[in-house]
């Protein structure tokens, strides 16, 4: 008949004492419970989401991995190309906080791994990094994972291959982020791609049917002028004068269809901004007051000069100021303000002109996007967004700028600069086209 210590040694085989053996029993449990964590790590390793931000990734797999390794800092190293970008996660009031560092480095793998380490030894000089490659299924290295430790230590064989088990795990998440990162690239280049066409259409499209319009323009204009001639005394003449004056106005606009499929040379001339902002009044000045907003006028004396296309920068004007009317609608009470004045910098002067309105205003997100063709923050039925797009693109060729400022439910303020002339530099006459910079 077998003792009880035989049997413990058959179902264990640990021939030891009942207290040796229960000690080695806690032990082989704690190892299995760390195990097991271990485990459920690289589980939620696994699932990272692949349209995260590097940052938001380098945080994560930080936060997941101190839960099994003893580190102070983290960091996510990524190689495209000559390009070496690591993201160095910092723990920080109870966060992981991500830094980026990047710089051009040597294509020879085999150095790669020092590089990365003297790129974190500038930020962290009093640490000592133990890095492990991450490798695609062609076993090439695209990335790093690095562990930082303020205490230089060997690393033993259980956490050496716990740390590659983390990696090969990892560098399936980070390899197929980086395939999401390149079709995605490859998406946005298309959706340009299909933009330019647009654009393209829409230019050929506005110069066909300006170019058709001109011919019948042309007799409106004429025919009205030899009536104006004749029936100056006339109860019709202001009527006549009235169609004439539309007459203009519409050939400043077929005008400015051929100024944006660039088929139109303008001429350009030494113009007073204020003589822009009173043409452009004259002509949506009642489209402005029906609105019922108030407009006030802050011109600069004496008045400002640059050299450009005067009907180029109504066009400008006119864009802003019926952008302005439409953010205004609903408010009280509606105002609009515009103003010129003169930009020193350091070694250029510029004419300024700004539109402010406190309408809507402009939330942040969007106003990055606004002077990209087709965006537009109105409805889809009041706005085409090409017409600050269009803008730009004539302040860039007169080698100016043109920009916004806002803050969403308070105000809008579009500026727009133009070089200064001053009065012994006027050069009249002189032709140019759209392109001109």
């Amino acid at each position: 008949m077998h003792t009880k210590q035989e049997i413990l040694e058959k179902l264990t085989g640990i021939q030891s004492s009942r207290k040796s053996y229960y000690s080695e029993l806690v032990y082989l449990i704690e190892e299995m419970k760390k195990k097991n964590k271990q485990l459920a790590v690289i589980n939620q390793l696994t699932q990272i989401q692949i349209n995260a931000t590097w940052q938001q990734t380098t945080s994560y797999i930080a936060a997941q991995l101190s839960q099994i390794l003893v580190f102070e800092h983290f960091a996510l190293t990524i190689v495209k190309g000559s390009m070496l970008s690591s993201y160095l996660a910092k723990w920080n009031d109870g966060d992981w906080q991500c830094h980026t560092l990047t710089q051009t480095v040597s294509v020879d793998a085999s150095v790669l791994t020092g590089q990365v380490h003297l790129t974190l030894a500038e930020v962290l000089p009093e640490h000592h990094p133990t890095s492990v490659p991450l490798r695609s299924q062609l076993n090439q290295t695209f990335g790093f994972l690095t562990l930082l430790r303020q205490t230089k230590q060997l690393v033993d064989r259980d956490e050496a291959e716990l740390i590659q088990l983390v990696a090969s795990h990892v560098g399936v998440v980070v390899e197929n982020s980086l395939l999401f990162q390149d079709v995605n690239e490859r998406i946005k280049i298309e959706a340009q791609l299909i933009q330019s066409a647009k654009m393209a259409a829409i230019g050929e499209m506005a110069a066909g049917i300006a170019h058709e319009l001109n011919s019948p323009l042309t007799a409106i204009l004429g025919n009205s002028q030899l009536l104006m001639r004749e029936m100056t005394d006339a109860p019709e003449a202001p009527l006549i004068k009235d169609i004439y004056g539309c007459g203009v106005r519409c050939k400043k606009i077929i005008q400015n269809l051929l100024t944006f499929s660039r088929q139109e040379e303008y001429l350009f001339s030494t113009t007073s901004i204020d003589e822009v902002v009173e043409d452009v009044l004259g002509l949506i000045g009642y489209q402005l007051s029906v609105s019922g907003l108030t407009i006030t006028r802050e011109m600069s004396e004496p008045p400002l000069l640059f050299h450009g296309s005067r009907h180029q920068i109504e066009q400008i004007v006119i864009n802003l100021l019926l952008n302005a009317r439409d953010a205004v609608a609903g408010r009280e009470p509606p105002h609009i303000v515009i103003r010129s004045f003169l930009v020193q910098e350091e070694n250029s002067s510029y004419v300024g002109l700004s539109v402010y309105d406190n309408g809507t205003g402009i939330c942040e997100e969007q106003l990055s996007q606004i002077f990209q063709p087709f965006f537009s923050t109105k409805e889809r039925t009041k706005g085409t967004g090409l017409g600050l797009s269009v803008s730009l693109g004539i302040a860039e060729a007169h080698g100016g700028r043109l920009f916004a400022e806002s803050v969403e439910g308070e105000y809008s303020k579009f500026t727009m600069l133009l070089p200064l002339v001053a009065d012994e530099e006027d050069n009249d006459g002189e032709k140019t086209g759209f392109d001109r910079g």
